[in-house]
């Protein structure tokens, strides 16, 4: 009898620990779900902000009403542009369509970029070219530009910010114009100490005279 009930012990732990192996409260499901929910929390624009913000921008011919909400310039800009190239593989290819707010894109895309949009209707984003998409700017590949208008500048964060606002294609332009200005500056110092060293020389023998 002792050893029947010892070996109906044993059984019975095992089982439980099989079960417990099985049991949905370990299983990683909960985990995985976890990461999802988590994932769309940070998720910046809900499907219901992009089909706002494309109809927005089918009915705006000039951009208008696009500045709107908590989203920055760069954030819709950079949305918008990633919602054409999805409308694009969405028009290559309807087998992409696989649910319902991937139609919804198609639809709305294919009035602002289709081959038959009105004219004017593929509008350039949020002045995209003219302010470069408000991208990151490092400063620090404008150091002739930030070296001169900081020393005129007596707040230096003021100044910088301005700068960064300007887009990397105006920084750029004017960065130049000052590397080339302190290319002659520096041609110039070197013609001056040149000449400087040839009025001494004849100061020099002429003294010895």
């Amino acid at each position: 009898m002792t050893h029947s009930r010892s070996r109906e012990k044993s059984t019975t732990a095992v089982n439980h620990r099989t079960n417990s192996l099985k049991s949905p409260e370990n299983s990683t499901l909960p985990i995985t779900k976890t990461i999802t929910k988590s994932a769309e929390t940070h998720r910046l624009f809900s499907e219901n902000d992009e089909i706002a913000l494309l109809k927005t921008l089918s009915q705006s011919p000039n951009n208008n009403g696009l500045r709107t909400g908590n989203f920055t310039d760069a954030q819709i800009a950079n949305k918008l542009k990633k919602l054409k190239e999805k409308y694009h593989k969405l028009a290559r290819s309807k087998s992409q369509i696989k649910t319902p707010h991937d139609g919804e894109i198609y639809e709305i895309g294919r009035k602002i970029w289709g081959r038959n949009a009105a004219k004017g209707k593929e509008l350039l984003v949020v002045e995209e070219e003219n302010h470069d998409e408000d991208e990151d700017v490092n400063l620090d590949d404008f150091s002739f530009l930030v070296n001169e208008m900081t020393m005129v500048f007596q707040r230096n964060e003021y100044c910088k910010e301005g700068l960064r606002k300007l887009g990397k294609k105006k920084l750029m332009e004017m960065n130049e114009k000052w590397m080339e200005l302190k290319l002659k500056e520096s041609e110039l110092m070197m013609n001056k100490t040149q000449l400087y060293h040839e009025n001494l020389k004849v100061v020099v023998e002429g003294s010895k005279e």
